[in-house]
């Protein structure tokens, strides 16, 4: 975790306020601080407590300047009053099964019915389209905020100060997607969608997003401003349903051409390892990825032995970083801080036991939605070390591990 784990805080002054954001391993949440006291934001994952992600006043921010639009409780544009940013608590993690896309609105009765059927736990409707925000393509996500939160992974859907954001009617972009927009977080920028439409929106955080395709985050007024097509994706949650049940009954809700898309974190067999896995891996090390990986389900084990090989040879080589990482994983000790884990029950999160700092590294994949595979295990590489080139290298020795 070179330069990944160092979390760092960039100040920016707009509208009259100081606004701080915490960059902790590539999720970045903007928080706005017009003094009084700083209770701590908490983030949970399975298995314990994140720790401290960042501070954030108590008091809220100052509206944003209205553009006219309004949206009820969710108005456009951060017209909202600060009593309807009061966004639910997060009560539990539900990541979606399935994404369906559709080529037309999903109409309620469609909706409705399919919320009746066996094993269907939650079905919440979104907008999509691309948004160009200053030359940057995303593929947006127009979300009811009340609705969305726990089908994020864990220290997005943590943070308060993000959907707080999002509530205003802000932009969240996903980190590993907005690499050109880093520098501008709390801009305002005016976003081209669909159709010709052109909306002013800011940049208001940037976070692992975890729902397959999504590049960024609006509520659904500020998606309608944009241009968004309304009510064209469906995210379902339905853990217990068999993927041939769903199937059928998304087909029977949403005709043939729905493209489905399956998000279900994958299962994983941990005890498939190759033999140049066994010649080139110490057992120690083998044992302690194994067990490890157990601990976020959908985690394969090869992936932390590839980030372990990559960043010290299996613990090989463990002298301090140019960044400052040490350890046989490379935590930066402000990440660690947050991530550590005294994995062996010494009582001591160590950052230089090898126990502590693999399971600390699952806990921090974990956290930034590896458990749900494909783009968001790639993304969640990324967030260990900000480069593809780096995720590339890591799939690829993961590949030759299992």
């Amino acid at each position: 975790m070179r330069t990944a784990g160092k979390a760092r805080t960039v100040a920016y002054v707009s509208g009259g306020f100081l606004a701080l954001t915490a960059v902790v391993g590539g999720a970045a949440v903007a928080l706005t601080h017009t003094g009084g006291a700083t209770p701590a934001i908490s983030a949970t994952v399975p298995g314990g407590d994140l720790g401290t992600l960042a501070s954030v006043s108590s008091r809220p921010a100052p509206p944003l300047p209205t553009d006219g639009n309004s949206g009820g409780s969710e108005t456009a544009s951060g017209t909202a009053s600060h009593a309807s940013l009061r966004v639910p608590p997060l009560r539990k993690l539900t990541p979606p099964d399935v994404i369906v896309k559709l080529d037309h609105p999903a109409s309620a009765h469609s909706v409705s019915w399919l919320r009746r059927q066996a094993g269907i736990r939650r079905v919440v409707v979104g907008d999509r389209g691309r948004l160009t925000v200053n030359g940057t393509h995303l593929n947006a996500l127009g979300v009811p905020v009340t609705k969305i939160r726990g089908l994020t992974p864990s220290l997005t859907a943590s943070s308060n100060a993000l959907w707080q954001s999002i509530a205003r009617s802000e932009l969240t972009v996903s980190y590993a997607n907005g690499r050109r927009l880093r520098h501008h977080l709390g801009q305002t920028f005016v976003a081209r969608g669909p159709h010709g439409a052109r909306q002013p929106l800011r940049i208001g955080a940037f976070a692992t997003i975890g729902l397959d395709g999504a590049q960024a985050l609006l509520s659904h007024p500020a998606a309608v401003a944009a241009g968004l097509k309304q009510r064209e994706e469906v995210l379902v949650v339905a853990p217990k349903a068999t993927l041939d049940t769903m199937t059928g009954d998304l087909r029977k809700a949403f005709g043939q051409k729905a493209r489905l898309k399956v998000t279900r974190a994958p299962t994983v067999d941990q005890s498939q390892i190759s033999s140049y896995a066994v010649e080139h891996i110490p057992s120690t090390y083998l044992d302690l990825y194994r067990r490890a990986a157990v601990t976020c389900p959908g985690l394969p084990w090869t992936v932390l032995a590839g980030i372990g090989t990559v960043e010290t040879g299996n613990g090989t080589n463990v002298h301090k970083s140019t960044a400052g990482a040490i350890g046989p994983m490379q935590f930066i000790p402000s990440t660690w801080a947050m991530y550590g884990y005294d994995a062996d029950g010494d009582g001591k999160a160590n950052i230089h036991d090898p126990t502590d700092s693999v399971f600390s590294a699952a806990r921090y994949l974990c956290a930034a939605g590896a458990g749900l595979g494909g783009q968001s295990l790639d993304n969640a590489i990324f967030s260990y070390n900000h480069a593809w080139w780096y995720v590339r290298m890591v799939i690829n020795i993961a590949n030759s591990y299992a």
